[in-house]
């Protein structure tokens, strides 16, 4: 039988005793197989229904990478219930006033690790003894509600159908080649999409699961990727900051032991998303890691976005003449052709469609839709507006950033992420955020530890390759970067930060 819900889908692979789903840090972990995790999820929902939870209830919840985290969404899930995943922290927004305004346009009663306003304080109790069945649902009913990132404002809910999940885990199935007796490796925070359904795929897929506690992985990445060293093929999920990041600690690891090349030989998929994917980025990871085995093609660029269930459209890649394409001072990720059952066309200001090679606005339509913000807007047959801009060649998607991130002095247009990665070729300049100032913009820098950088400098080079100057060039402290919950920089806050005199 093809399952319809996810409760259902998950419920489906509880047979398979051979595989297994890990959970802790390198220090600690606890692994269990899949018909033990399916009994403690059955276990969960009778414990939250014992709490008052019932099916259709919308209840918020704070969601680690720990098994009691992933137990309770899939706990409620189960139940038929509507969990509504809440991010940690809101820049600019105190936190108290955020859950209430997500508890009030939820209608929700419950929370789990959420406190306060009158909710209902969960606690998850596993109760065996009552162990039901997965609650019967259709495909157009809800399986959850994420929220978007915050990063331009108070973040809007994102209501997911279990149609649009299904629909987009089996497209990532099918990209990836991922079948029973593969391994999958999650270490994104699971309040964010990419790290969210990155777990809920392996679960539906039956493969072994390791959920890595992301603070841990960064510490210590090596551990964590030596558990799947002998998996039969491994899928994992990095965004372009973790391919840089991951790069630096295996160059490290290669000054003081010889590089182990059966580390990465498994590996088959690395969707590589969430953030502009750099050339840079891509080719320092693998001429890091080529030694321990990793073989490039594993590389999966995608354009993907909580609306979209993730991901929509991919490209894997070959080499770099393939996987980028350079204009001027920009160079854009080839992030490939659409996922099946969506639509995506390119379209100008006055919503006629783009010619080939012409930059519009990136408009999505298909079954792994969102029901729209309203939570009743058919987005199968509705265009999307992405708030992204970009232009397709010969079919392919190339972006060229956020409608809102686009920066106009006197009648010339360019991306902030752009004009970052500019910035950020200089020598010593470890990070650089632009933002809005005043009629022009201004750009906010980290410098390398131990390394001075030169703030003329950086304005001479970014003027020379895009003819516009900044306002100004601010040299801070990492820690002044304000970020939001999935780690993009909160633009919007840092501007009103600089305006009022307190960065740098």
């Amino acid at each position: 039988m093809i399952a319809t819900t996810l409760q259902e889908a998950v419920a489906g692979q509880a047979h398979r005793a051979e595989a297994t789903v890990t959970f802790g840090t390198s220090a600690r972990r606890v692994s269990l197989t899949y018909p033990e995790f399916a009994a403690q999820i059955a276990a969960a929902s009778c414990g939250f229904a014992e709490q008052g939870v019932r099916r259709g209830d919308r209840v918020m919840l704070r969601i680690g990478s720990s098994r009691d985290g992933v137990l309770a969404l899939l706990g409620l899930i189960h139940l038929g219930a509507v969990p509504v995943s809440v991010k940690p922290h809101v820049p600019g927004a105190i936190i108290t006033q955020y859950f209430a305004t997500v508890m009030r346009q939820q209608g929700a009663t419950h929370g789990y690790r959420v406190s306060g306003h009158g909710l209902n304080e969960l606690e998850l109790v596993l109760r065996p003894s009552g162990a039901r069945d997965p609650a019967p649902g259709v495909a157009d009913d809800i399986a959850f509600v994420q929220y978007t990132s915050g990063s331009t404002g108070m973040p809007r809910p994102i209501p997911l159908s279990h149609r649009a999940v299904l629909g987009n885990i089996e497209a990532i199935r099918d990209v990836a080649g991922m079948k029973p007796g593969h391994a999958g490796l999650i270490a994104l925070p699971l309040h964010h999409d990419m790290g969210l359904i990155g777990v809920l795929t392996s679960l539906v897929q039956g493969i072994d699961l390791v959920v890595e506690e992301p603070g841990t992985f960064l510490r210590r990445p090596l551990a964590a990727l030596r558990l799947v060293r002998d998996a039969e093929s491994v899928h994992s999920a990095f965004p372009d900051f973790m391919l840089r990041y991951l790069a630096a600690r295996i160059g490290e690891a290669a000054a003081h032991e010889t590089p182990d090349p059966g580390l990465f030989r498994a590996w088959r998929t690395v969707f590589c998303g969430a953030e502009p994917i750099r050339k840079p980025s891509v080719d320092t990871f693998v001429g890091a890691t080529r030694r321990w085995g990793f073989d490039p093609t594993a590389l999966v660029f995608c354009y993907g976005l909580a609306e979209a269930a993730l991901m929509a459209t991919s490209h894997r890649y070959t080499d770099p003449a393939t996987g980028f394409r350079t204009e001027g001072p920009v160079t854009s990720a080839c992030l490939g052709t659409t996922m099946p059952e969506l639509d995506l066309r390119i379209v100008d200001e006055a919503g006629r469609e783009c010619a080939e090679t012409e930059v519009g606005a990136v408009q999505l339509r298909g079954a792994t839709l969102f029901n729209g913000y309203d939570g009743a807007t058919d987005h199968r047959t509705v265009w999307f507006d992405t708030g992204d801009l970009g232009c397709l060649r010969a079919g392919q998607l190339y972006l060229s950033g956020r409608r809102s991130d686009r920066i106009s002095v006197n009648g010339v247009n360019v991306f902030a992420a752009d004009v970052e990665l500019s910035a950020t070729e200089l020598p010593g300049v470890a990070e650089c955020v632009a933002l809005p100032y005043g009629e022009s913009f201004a750009l906010v820098v980290v410098s390398e530890r131990a390394r001075d950088i030169d703030t003329t400098e950086i304005a001479q080079h970014v003027a020379t390759d895009f003819g516009l100057a900044p306002g100004t060039v601010v040299e801070v402290a990492h820690s002044a970067i304000a970020r939001t919950a999935s780690g993009k920089p909160a633009r919007n806050h840092m501007a009103a930060q600089l305006e009022q005199g307190l960065l740098g």
